[in-house]
């Protein structure tokens, strides 16, 4: 049984990717980026292992509760447990769900296969979003993306570029749970005051 070491999740975001989807942020991170959008993410570290099983009845349930068209895999870095997501991703896809991915790393050195299970993981993935986030030249046009320096590449046929221009402004989500945890997503970073 495959495991994934998850740093948050949030059920239903229409900040992380085109309509309402499930994003899934994991923990651990090789890179070292002076602007990593979530520090608290990078350590190699247990956070809240999860069983992939489990994790494919959460996003079932949140296609039934919340009509989400997809998932959103996000980091630290997701490549570094690309065999447990690439399940994880191929499930969605077989559910009609849609996959989205966020790396730090660019598209050509992932295609190096230097991750274990990158070939599989990016067969089921529909959009990858490269490149890391550079505080320095914040984007202002794109959706979802951080940086001027990112890039969207379309894996399959579902999306094209026409999601990627800005229509209504900049998307941010703000939730409080029950504890009077204060957290945020899509700035490109999640908050917790």
């Amino acid at each position: 049984m495959a495991w994934l070491n998850v740093a948050a999740i949030v059920d239903a975001t229409d900040a992380e990717g085109p309509g309402t989807r499930t994003a899934i942020w994991v923990q651990g991170c090789l890179k070292r980026c002076p602007s990593c959008c979530n520090p608290d993410f990078l350590k190699l570290e247990p956070a809240s292992v999860i069983a992939v099983k489990k994790l494919k009845k959460k996003i079932e349930s949140n296609k039934k509760h919340f009509g989400i068209e997809g998932i959103t895999l996000l980091g630290g870095e997701p490549v570094l447990q690309a065999p447990g997501l690439s399940e994880l991703a191929e499930f969605a896809q077989r559910i009609g769900l849609s996959v989205m991915l966020f790396t730090g790393y660019k598209l050509e050195e992932l295609k190096e296969s230097q991750f274990n299970g990158i070939d599989k993981l990016l067969r089921h993935v529909d959009i990858v979003v490269d490149g890391e986030f550079e505080s320095d030249i914040i984007e202002q046009n794109r959706n979802w993306v951080g940086s001027e320096n990112q890039n969207f590449h379309y894996l399959s046929e579902k999306y094209d570029e026409a999601i990627e221009p800005i229509k209504e402004g900049v998307i941010t989500e703000w939730r409080i749970d029950p504890e009077g945890v204060v957290s945020a997503n899509g700035i490109p970073f999640i908050v917790k005051v």
